[in-house]
């Protein structure tokens, strides 16, 4: 029987998998569009050139911390550096997504450089890279949107583990659901924009509090969730009828509605206290550990 942290390696390892293959055959026409669209500037072609070279890399390393060559994937990381040392991206990200980019390979330096490698730490690190990389280079069919089903699948999870009043399964719940958007975090922040990423923070965050408070009530979680599924919605691009499962929204482009179920105390608290811890949580290097499908 493989021992938990094993399974959860090779679980993440089977998500990106399936992840590659459903995008793969859609990257060639987006690509095409991608650098045509790139290619009216001689720097953004340049930086579209580059950010191909650093997607082809971060998917080595991937694969090479799968196969546990430490010494390839560390040869790799200084090539990425390098491509970093001489470009800024102009033209496909923000200053935000730029930063974001390169926190991910710095976490991923951080692993690979421990004294003792710890697996489930350095497979994490790197999907979270590679996801990244991705996402400056696919702005069109980007992997990380692939996890919409997962994180539709945890929080149908945390809702029915709430009305079944099950205290440790919403906890479980939650800490997939939480683990699954720190991986695609970094990817979607290059795409989107900042005031979308604030409110996803921000409710993981209050969502969480509710989840690990001994007075939060079933209703109280249930309608958090509710509202999760309208922040996700609007994350993932998700227009109306969609998915069913999922609050719709009137507007997928631009600023979508922030009407939370729970009222709008839930806003306040989410810009003013929520989101500052969940920066605050981030700030130490932790273990993601993937949802187990």
């Amino acid at each position: 029987m493989l021992r938990r942290g094993t399974a959860a390696r090779w679980s993440l390892a089977v998500i990106m998998v399936l992840i590659g293959l459903g995008c793969s055959l859609s990257w060639v026409a987006a690509d095409a569009d991608a650098l045509s669209a790139s290619g009216g500037s001689g720097k953004n072609a340049e930086a579209a050139k580059q950010a191909e070279q650093l997607d082809l890399l971060a998917d080595s390393v991937y694969k090479h911390v799968l196969e546990g060559n430490i010494n390839l994937v560390r040869q790799e990381i200084l090539q990425a550096s390098d491509i970093f040392e001489h470009s800024s991206f102009q033209g496909l990200t923000s200053v935000e997504g730029f930063h974001a980019l390169s926190e991910s390979l710095v976490e991923m330096k951080e692993a690979t450089n421990q004294a003792q490698i710890q697996q489930e730490q350095w497979l994490t690190a790197s999907a979270k890279f590679r996801l990244a990389a991705d996402s400056l280079s696919h702005p069109k069919q980007p992997m990380w949107m692939q996890y919409y089903k997962v994180l539709r699948e945890d929080l149908s999870e945390l809702k029915a583990r709430a009305a079944a009043a099950d205290s440790r399964g919403m906890k479980a719940a939650y800490e997939s659901l939480q683990n699954h958007y720190e991986i695609i975090r970094p990817a979607v922040i290059i795409q989107r924009k900042p005031e979308e990423i604030t409110a996803a923070d921000a409710w993981v965050s209050y969502a969480g509090g509710l989840v690990q408070s001994s007075s939060s009530s079933a209703a109280e979680i249930q309608d958090v969730v509710t509202s999760g599924e309208e922040v996700f919605n609007g994350l993932f691009g998700k227009k109306k009828d969609d998915n069913p499962a999922f609050a719709p929204i009137d507007e997928v482009n631009g600023l979508w509605p922030w009407t939370f179920w729970a009222g709008s105390f839930i806003i306040l608290i989410l810009t003013y206290t929520g989101y500052r811890k969940y920066k605050g949580e981030r700030e130490s290097f932790k273990s993601v550990k993937p949802k187990e499908l």
